[in-house]
């Protein structure tokens, strides 16, 4: 019953009120009655809700269209909540695609329809204890307290395919939280091991306000273990990040990452698709400096470095992408 009514909630709030919360942050005025998008973004001050509130705005002020953003539990919920049609549009990350597709996990049962929009940043969210902790190792972890931020996250689903690939998943102590209730609890001892966010290898403000009062170590994630977790779920990915974006790092760092997506329910049509994708990327100078680093990505060219050919991307913004020459042959278009 709680689910059902957190989605009543989220269904609900999604309304003028939600549209004119966007006004002040942008300027202008709402546009004429009529159906308000709902995007789905992540847990408040997540960087996931920052990147969605920000993207939602800009295609309300700039095209015809009324959107709202809502504050969710992250990717994985966006995608379900776009599945039951409460959604229409969400931030997701390539993780969440694989199980929400084919009815895996969390989705047994209700698996979800859904097509790309354009990819926008990529996280590292790659394990990381406080440097006095002791742990060395993701074979450390054994026995210890894990806190992958909210259940319903993204990160929580990459956090499963690769503690399951490096054998651990049912051996650590799960618990979940906001990331800043996350990042509280790893300052505090009430948890070994959280996830590092690092948006394009810029760590996020909670990291660095957490940094002002404890060292910090990422535990090493090999390239094969990586490549065994992507054989799980192809939307597993790594990157390297040096200290040129992130100084609490001695060297050139290996992290497990995934690639941020926009969702769309399969109902939006070709027209509300290219309004919404020319809407943003028109106005990208705007966008990218109320985003900052969070959306220093959105570019033509960036649009499509995690789009993913298992699945359709929507018929408006592949419309928009071919006309920019940066359309990649191997996706396909929904309908």
């Amino acid at each position: 019953m709680a689910d059902l009514s957190r989605r009543s909630i989220l269904k609900g709030i999604g309304g003028t009120a939600g549209a004119a919360a966007m006004t002040p942050l942008f300027g202008g005025d709402a546009h004429a009655a009529g159906k308000i998008y709902q995007w789905g973004s992540s847990s408040l001050g997540s960087t996931g809700y920052q990147i969605i509130t920000v993207l939602s705005a800009a295609a309300s002020k700039f095209s015809e269209g009324r959107h709202a953003s809502l504050s969710t539990a992250g990717g994985a919920e966006n995608m379900a909540l776009i599945g039951e049609g409460v959604l229409d549009f969400g931030q997701s990350t390539t993780t969440d695609w694989y199980p929400a597709i084919n009815g895996l996990g969390r989705f047994e049962g209700n698996p979800v329809k859904a097509v790309q929009m354009f990819s926008y940043t990529v996280w590292q969210c790659t394990p990381m204890v406080r440097a006095d902790s002791g742990i060395e190792t993701l074979e450390d972890l054994a026995g210890k307290r894990v806190m992958p931020a909210t259940a319903g996250g993204a990160t929580t689903g990459l956090w499963n395919t690769l503690f399951e690939a490096a054998g651990i998943k049912d051996k650590v102590e799960w618990t979940y939280g906001s990331w800043s209730e996350s990042y509280d609890a790893l300052a505090s001892g009430a948890v070994d091991c959280i996830p590092s966010l690092l948006t394009a290898g810029n760590p996020s403000g909670l990291m660095q306000r957490l940094e002002t009062t404890h060292a910090l170590k990422i535990l090493p994630v090999s390239e094969d273990l990586i490549a065994k977790a992507a054989a799980m779920n192809p939307g597993v990915k790594s990157a390297m990040v040096t200290p040129s974006t992130w100084a609490g790092l001695k060297e050139p760092t290996r992290m497990v990452s995934f690639g941020g997506v926009l969702a769309a329910s399969p109902d939006i049509s070709e027209d509300v698709g290219y309004a919404v994708t020319k809407a943003i990327y028109d106005n990208a100078e705007f966008v990218r400096k109320r985003g900052g680093v969070k959306l220093k990505d959105i570019t033509p060219e960036f649009s499509m470095e995690f789009l993913m050919p298992a699945y359709p991307v929507n018929a408006g913004a592949a419309k928009y992408f071919k006309e920019q020459g940066v359309w990649r042959d191997d996706l396909k278009i929904h309908g």
